[in-house]
């Protein structure tokens, strides 16, 4: 398989000039700055007058459902940015603890605490998968573990064992963040100008369709990249005439990496 691949690897050096257009429905009016990676996970890495505020009210929506959802304790753990300082985000987590039997409930600091960001393992694109119908397919969770261990907390009291409260997963809303996160790098640098025709995940992106788990999949490949907080790279895959991106948060902790299809190559 030819495969040519373009990786970012710092986004702090990153800077894009004015688009003058909505990405995801072309239009000219009321547009506002596209933060490709969110702002919440630590990025001020944009592409300016890039979305129009309709499109930007229905990204918004998601990405905020997954942002104060899941990621929130995480987000709060390793002070990523918030415009409100996480002034209303959760201060402590509440654990279950089993000793000699007895099942105890205890309430800890949040950075006393273990916080476990599960990471939803998708199946593969289902484009050109003739089994798939809607939706995205989560055949399982990668646990990535924040903070202290939980083998700490277990032993700091003399517990047995220990249950972490989870929080909802929102499989859908998460693919569409990490499809939205790909299209906006692949415009911003311009890569999205390789495929023939219009991209293939627009209506996922939007709400309109009901396949973002055609477009958006997890990789076979687990890696990590220690300096690296969050990781991009664009490929080419000429054997199957498609430009995928592959998105990879949090990527200096062990993370899945998601492969998303933007379109067909020219």
């Amino acid at each position: 398989m030819f495969i040519k691949k373009k990786q970012i690897s710092d986004f702090s050096k990153c800077s894009f000039s004015v688009l003058g257009r909505c990405i995801y429905c072309g239009s000219k009016e009321n547009l506002e700055r596209e933060h490709i990676i969110p702002y919440a996970l630590g990025s001020d890495v944009i592409l300016p007058k890039s979305t129009c505020r309709n499109c930007a009210e229905i990204t918004g929506h998601f990405e905020q459902v997954v942002l104060r959802g899941p990621m929130w304790p995480v987000r709060k753990l390793l002070q990523l940015k918030s415009r409100s300082k996480h002034a209303d985000a959760p201060k402590t987590k509440q654990i279950l603890i089993f000793k000699n039997g007895e099942k105890r409930q205890i309430e800890l600091p949040l950075e006393e605490c273990p916080v476990i960001l599960y990471f939803q393992i998708f199946a593969q694109p289902g484009y050109k998968n003739k089994h798939y119908k809607n939706g995205i397919i989560c055949i399982g969770v990668d646990p990535i573990c924040f903070g202290p261990k939980p083998e700490e907390i277990v032993k700091k009291y003399g517990a047995d064992k220990l249950i972490i409260e989870d929080r909802p997963y929102y499989p859908i809303e998460f693919a569409q963040t990490i499809a939205k996160i790909g299209y906006s790098y692949a415009v911003a640098t311009d890569q999205i100008k390789k495929i023939n025709g219009q991209p293939l995940l627009l209506s996922a992106l939007l709400g309109k369709s009901n396949d973002i788990g055609k477009w958006v999949g997890t990789s076979q490949k687990h890696e990590v990249y220690p300096k690296l907080r969050h990781r991009l790279a664009i490929i080419e895959d000429k054997e199957r005439g498609l430009l995928i991106i592959e998105v990879q948060l949090f990527a200096n902790s062990y993370t899945p990496i998601y492969e998303v299809i933007l379109g067909h190559l020219n």
